[in-house]
């Protein structure tokens, strides 16, 4: 009830044309901060909160927010069930395949994090799969890697080391559960999630191992993305997208919530 009425609340707020539909927004309730999450009062908060709940208010027709778990999302995309997604979604080739992908609002990097006690050197190697270079399995022998599912951590993890361990999880606070509880050996984690843990309580047994250098898996920027050949929706996102960009206000918000 808390989550439809939040999405009335939205929608009323934000739908400025009478008679057009607004633009069916999918977001994920799981939490991702400081990109995106939903408070103890039900209150979507974030990054992408803040940024979006703006982008709305400038597209005529407005938008109607609807929930759903973030693996889902590109294939309720897909399916017409959306116009539009937003989910600290990367922007990469293989997802370009299956998306239309707005102006990125978002550069990400990638980080693995560890215990401070672990002394295993990690390592660079030349990427066999284009330019720049990539972590090493070397010396990472029965090691498990913790990622969120579907994300550019867990693809960049299958690419480059399928022969390691890997556990992927529903949402990226249940991959340090069980970093703390020893159950993997490192996390793969977007490096401002990553920043929020260590800067925590619970993170001071743990640190920045290695930040990956971006390649074609780890994609270029963090978009809202649109169903394949949407053009008019894609240019709706894109033109109050832009205002915001130009007029500085999407860094301000970045800046806020101390994002790099």
């Amino acid at each position: 009830m808390k989550k439809t009425l939040l999405s009335m609340a939205v929608l009323a707020a934000v739908a400025t044309a009478a008679h057009a539909e607004p633009l069916r927004l999918g977001v994920s309730p799981e939490p991702y901060m400081p990109m995106t999450s939903f408070d103890s009062s039900g209150t979507w908060v974030g990054i992408e909160a803040e940024l979006t709940n703006l982008l709305c208010a400038d597209i005529p027709e407005g938008c109607e927010i609807r929930q759903m778990t973030w693996e889902a999302l590109i294939p309720a995309l897909q399916e017409k069930k959306f116009d539009f997604i937003v989910g600290a979604f990367s922007v990469t080739d293989r997802r370009r395949e299956v998306v239309d992908f707005s102006t990125p609002y978002v550069y990400a990097q990638t980080d693995v994090i560890g215990a401070k006690a672990d002394s295993r050197p990690l390592t660079l190697v030349k990427d066999p799969n284009g330019e720049g270079e990539v972590l090493s399995a070397e010396g990472l022998d029965g090691v498990i890697f913790g990622v969120q599912a579907a994300t550019i951590q867990a693809n960049y993890i299958a690419a480059y080391l399928p022969g390691n361990g890997t556990q992927n999880y529903n949402n990226a606070d249940n991959a340090i559960s069980d970093l703390m509880a020893g159950r993997v050996d490192y996390i793969v984690v977007d490096s401002n999630y990553g920043k929020d843990f260590l800067t925590s309580a619970d993170g001071a047994d743990y640190e920045t191992k290695m930040r990956l250098p971006n390649n074609i898996v780890l994609g270029e920027g963090v978009a809202y993305a649109v169903r394949k050949g949407d053009a008019e929706t894609l240019d709706k996102v894109n033109t109050a997208l832009g205002k915001l960009l130009e007029a500085g206000t999407a860094k301000e918000i970045l800046t806020k919530w101390g994002r790099e």
